[in-house]
């Protein structure tokens, strides 16, 4: 199913729109960039870290990190469609990686502590990673 932008932005909540316009306006959309009817960016919302966003143009799907469950489309990702609405410049094009499930099995095999062991030094490799994560995970289930 192909999605047009305006498509997605009719969808939004009158104030959403509005908060999502803010947004754009004010420069919170970080590091976007564009390829084959994809488009990603980080938006900086009120939470310490960015938010993450994809729209798939040709398969119709966006979602955000955001924990927002009251309507369809968050403000963050009215943002990035208003961006590319009206400021495609921002977008770099890069080939992006094809979306694909990672073969979780080996994880699942570990123990506990194994896991344990695997994130402490994940956050010892990539800390603000795991910072950003673990916000995240917290605003999931506030």
């Amino acid at each position: 199913m192909q999605l047009e932008l305006q498509s997605l932005l009719d969808l939004a909540d009158p104030g959403v729109l509005e908060r999502g316009r803010a947004l754009f306006l004010c420069g919170a959309v970080l590091e976007a960039s564009r390829s084959r009817g994809r488009l990603q960016a980080r938006v900086q919302g009120s939470a310490p870290f960015p938010y993450r966003v994809e729209i798939n143009l040709s398969k119709g799907e966006w979602g955000c990190t955001c924990p927002y469950a009251w309507g369809p489309v968050c403000k963050h990702v009215v943002a990035v469609a208003l961006a590319a609405l009206e400021a495609p410049e921002i977008f770099a094009r890069k080939k992006l990686p094809k979306t694909r499930l990672l073969d979780l099995e080996p994880l699942l095999e570990l123990s506990d502590d194994e896991l344990l062991r695997l994130l402490w030094q994940l956050e010892e490799a990539r800390p603000e990673l795991m910072q950003e994560f673990a916000y995240n995970l917290l605003q999931r289930y506030r």
